[in-house]
């Protein structure tokens, strides 16, 4: 059997991340609208290095709670209302709860690396880092998400490359919509 064109396979990457993509666009929302407030706590508790934040206040508990849940129902809804053509594995046998918990905390926790790497560099939260931290902004979560998922599923190279490509626009255009809505000072 041949192997589905490279559309086919753009779709079917687009499907695996739906869940992380809606989560983090319900985020923008919760966010804008101050919900949740008491999850409003930084993951890092306050701490410090070396006389710098960890993480700083812009990594929350409640993004990450935001991010998880959302990725689970995204991916359980995934499951319900299935589209076997655009699965880039079987959804049907796959234990889609861990599967959506996977990617959004792979989401969540790719993040905090180039953010302890910035706080460590006296880059304030949501400011511009560079052109470096730039591209690792656009690309550490869809990274994180990957190799978190690579626990129950190992994707292809192909996927990795369609994923990271995709993840880095898509990363621009929520970013985009946070600025539009007040949430972000800049896109990158």
């Amino acid at each position: 059997m041949a192997r589905p064109g490279w559309w086919v396979e753009l779709l079917r990457v687009v499907w695996l991340a739906m869940p992380v993509v809606a989560a983090a666009l319900v985020h923008v929302v919760v966010l804008r609208f101050r919900w949740l407030e008491s999850l409003c706590v930084p993951i890092d508790g306050g701490a410090s290095w070396r006389g710098r934040r960890v993480f700083g206040d812009n990594k929350t508990v409640r993004g990450a709670v935001v991010m998880i849940a959302l990725s689970i129902a995204a991916t359980m809804l995934q499951g319900i209302f299935r589209i076997p053509s655009l699965e880039c594995f079987d959804y049907g046998a796959a234990n889609l709860p861990l599967v959506g918990m996977l990617l959004g905390l792979g989401f969540v926790f790719g993040e905090l690396p180039n953010s302890f790497i910035k706080r460590q560099l006296g880059v304030a939260p949501g400011a511009h880092g560079g052109l470096i931290h730039a591209v690792i902004d656009q690309l550490d979560s869809v990274i994180g998400a990957l190799i978190a998922l690579s626990l129950v599923w190992v994707p292809p190279l192909r996927v990795w490359v369609i994923a990271t490509a995709l993840g880095a626009g898509l990363h621009i255009a929520v970013n985009s919509v946070w600025v539009l809505v007040g949430v972000k000072r800049n896109i990158f």
